[in-house]
């Protein structure tokens, strides 16, 4: 499966793939990943400075700027694309879920077979942000919007507010094609730091690859 990883804001392509580095050595030579820097610059979250030179985001948090994000994204797509699987952390998670909401609604990511949501939050809908308004997504009015199978990583040592923000994300997927795994780690991606993370994370992962597989048979 070819995937697109998006990065957690102030951080980078480069720190993604550092944090990912044992979930992907795991998963096998038969996946391929594509890291992608967001367009926005932005101050480095905190011990990037200690990583890399430059750190970005994707929301622009402007409305003028953020309602072309999503057609950004589908041209980033078609010049590297196509993808099976998108993977994203943090706010990189929120634009990957934005992004399969777009696909669900008009197939403009060639339709994605499933995602990876680490410490994620609803996007904001794409239709809506074209024309200007910023909307994020809530399961209680909107129902389940994604229907491919997902996986869900988050902390349960996050604050109540944040780990709220979660649920809705997972919320929005179809309970059926869902995984989700709590971990001890707080805002991260489990990796050496924790055996039973990595573990956990990865068990869910390949769940949701197996049942995406299963579908495309």
């Amino acid at each position: 499966m070819k995937w697109l990883c998006l990065h957690g804001r102030g951080t980078s392509a480069q720190i993604f793939e550092m944090q990912t580095a044992r979930i992907r050595e795991a998963l096998g030579r038969d996946h391929e990943f594509i890291f992608v820097n967001g367009t926005v610059p932005t101050d480095p979250d905190v011990g990037a400075e200690a990583i890399a030179d430059e750190f970005f985001g994707y929301v622009a948090h402007s409305v003028e700027e953020d309602k072309e994000l999503c057609d950004s994204m589908i041209e980033l797509v078609e010049s590297q694309g196509p993808f099976d699987a998108i993977m994203g952390f943090s706010e990189g998670g929120t634009v990957a879920a934005m992004m399969l909401v777009e696909d669900a609604r008009h197939g403009s990511f060639g339709g994605l077979k499933c995602a990876v949501f680490f410490c994620a939050a609803p996007p904001f809908d794409p239709d809506l942000a074209r024309a200007g308004a910023i909307k994020y997504a809530d399961p209680d009015t909107d129902g389940v919007l994604l229907t491919i199978p997902t996986a869900h990583i988050w902390s349960h040592a996050a604050g109540v507010d944040e780990i709220k923000v979660h649920q809705s994300l997972s919320k929005l997927c179809d309970e059926k094609v869902r995984e989700i795994f709590l971990h001890d780690l707080g805002h991260d991606v489990p990796g050496a730091k924790s055996e039973n993370g990595l573990a956990g994370s990865l068990r869910a992962i390949e769940h949701v690859i197996e049942n995406a597989m299963d579908n495309m048979r």
